[in-house]
């Protein structure tokens, strides 16, 4: 039985799985036999409890998920969820049933909010989840330890569920929720286990399949219950030569990696945590393409100062000694809260002000941030370039472009993520010094399409042609104006995609770094030429899928990496 999903993590695997369990307890609507007193006092001694877990499991990791356990321990001990369901006890109801309500309101502004806070919505899910468990007196369905190497199928999984996973026991993970930027999709790339979300029908296939091995082939999104013996084969072979790909020699200089003719491009690492810089340097990274600022900014009540930023850029960007790292200010906004900016409530937030848009009417923290990149930049032997994100009008590039001048900074950009900016490339590539594309959230601009919602995964799956034919637009604006373009979105973390984006005329790439030494591979194999047709054949495509197919027929060279 073959099931297909979106690939979220690139690898093989084949083995035996553990379907966890979704047996959570559903409360009614009946009214309660105890006191509002009674009910109460369950309900906030269950939160205490889950939330001190929560702090616990946070304690016991490191990096991105440590931060985004924090993040959620953050919701579940906000008394604002509290109050929500004490109004559903107050009319009667069990503590259970008004988690459930409390949970869904706040589901419901999360979601509307969309951007960062839309991403908050499945962990509002789990914490609701672990809750209800916690005032039933049951256990909440762990994943347990393994004995064996094992594929991991879930409905969707938290970063709480995975926190204390034996990473070296996960042959791969399948969701049947979830999309290309979910929790799951991000832990997964992070400590590279192969991953496969919005694979509809994997739950009930499980189900059918119990005791039976299963195939996951993450490079091209098929999960395949009890594989016969021919394709038990192909995954074997196509194991070893992903052991073949990375004991291969890459062809790498001081100004990026070649092409099988020695063309030049340069791989940068996304990062946006101090731990994240030795990583990045170990996995070949020629800088950084996208140093995330907003992480600074999110758990305080006041804005960092000048001192405290200054302090904070020059250690991110101390380990790129004669590399280029490019920092992108503050992307703040309604779906990035920051409690020292007032916003007025917005009917749709992902549409409102959001990353530029923001110095509008807080020019002072922009200014700060500029002044704080500029000290750290003189400082050091970096070079450090700017770029300001949310851009939609030549005239706020060359704004921004303006004021990072002012403070000494000579290599100015902007992110182009608004569909209006694709139009408008040649005007804004005039006035910059180079451009990155966030395929994010153009991608879920471009498609109207919440990049955080399961049933709508396949309009974000950058082979769409449409976010394909945009970036060949931007690309070719910066080539006329002499203006480099690159990418630092999740499509250039794809090592299939990685090329086409090259052929497609962008000068640079900038990904996850545990995804960075197949998209060097991927690169390095292939001819500029063969990069150059697949980006031409791409152009034509109807559909994300024959994107994809009418590129690997243009680049041979991934069936023999294993891609």
């Amino acid at each position: 039985m073959k099931l297909k999903g979106i690939s979220a993590s690139s690898g093989v695997a084949i083995g035996p799985f553990f379907l966890l369990s979704t047996n959570i307890p559903v409360p009614t609507s009946q009214m309660s036999q105890l006191s509002f007193e009674q009910e109460g006092h369950l309900l906030n001694l269950a939160i205490k409890k889950v939330g001190q877990d929560l702090e616990a499991r946070a304690a016991r990791s490191s990096g991105e998920l440590r931060d985004i356990l924090l993040a959620t321990v953050e919701i579940a001990t906000d008394p604002a969820i509290a109050e929500e369901a004490a109004g559903f006890i107050v009319s009667g109801h069990t503590a259970s049933y008004a988690m459930v309500k409390a949970a869904e309101v706040f589901q419901e502004l999360l979601s509307a909010s969309g951007g960062y806070l839309a991403e908050r919505v499945s962990d509002v899910a789990n914490i609701r989840d672990r809750v209800l468990c916690e005032i039933a007196g049951v256990a909440y369905p762990e994943i347990p330890p393994f004995e064996q190497p094992t594929v991991l199928i879930a409905q969707d999984l938290s970063p709480a569920d995975t926190s204390d996973l034996d990473r070296g026991k996960i042959l791969a993970i399948v969701t049947a929720g979830g999309g290309p930027t979910s929790h799951t999709a991000i832990i997964a790339r992070s400590h590279g286990i192969a991953a496969i979300v919005a694979c509809a029908d994997v739950i009930e296939a499980a189900k059918l399949h119990k005791g039976n091995n299963v195939a996951v082939d993450a490079t091209e999104g098929l999960v395949t219950f009890n594989p016969d013996a021919q394709f038990v084969g192909q995954i074997a072979e196509k194991i070893e030569k992903i052991k073949a790909r990375k004991s291969r020699v890459l062809a790498h200089g001081p100004d990026g990696y070649a092409t099988s003719d020695g063309f030049i491009t340069p791989i940068y690492a996304n990062i946006g945590r101090l731990e994240e810089t030795s990583v990045a340097v170990a996995s070949g990274a020629d800088g950084v393409g996208l140093l995330r600022t907003e992480l600074l900014y999110l758990d305080r009540k006041d804005a960092p100062t000048l001192q405290e930023q200054t302090a904070i850029y020059s250690e991110l960007i101390k380990p790129f000694i004669g590399k280029k790292v490019i920092i992108r200010t503050l992307d703040a906004g309604a779906d990035k809260p920051m409690a020292f900016i007032n916003f007025d409530k917005e009917p749709n937030p992902v549409l409102g002000i959001r990353g530029f848009r923001t110095s509008i009417t807080h020019e002072h923290l922009l200014r700060t941030q500029l002044e704080a990149i500029a000290q750290a930049a003189k400082d050091s032997q970096v070079e450090v370039w700017v770029m300001a994100p949310m851009i939609t009008f030549p005239s706020e590039a060359s704004t921004f472009v303006k004021m990072a001048r002012e403070y000494g900074l000579q290599k100015a950009g902007v992110m182009i993520e608004v569909p209006a900016a694709v139009f408008l490339a040649d005007e804004i590539t005039k006035v910059c010094d180079f451009i990155s594309i966030g395929t994010n959230d153009l991608g879920q601009y471009l498609h109207a399409a919440d990049r955080e919602s399961a049933p709508l995964a396949a309009f974000n799956n950058p082979w769409q042609p449409a976010l394909l034919r945009a970036i060949e637009l931007i690309a070719q604006a910066g080539l006329k104006n002499n203006c480099p373009v690159g990418v630092c979105g999740e499509a250039a973390s794809d090592p299939v995609l990685a090329p086409v984006l090259i052929g497609l005329g962008v000068n640079s790439l900038s990904c996850n770094v545990t995804t960075l030494g197949d998209v060097a591979q991927s690169i390095t194999a292939h001819s500029l030429e063969q990069l150059l047709l697949a980006g031409k054949a791409v152009l034509a495509a109807k559909t994300a899928q024959d994107a994809k197919n009418l590129a690997r027929a243009q680049l041979v060279e991934l069936h023999n990496l294993g891609l």
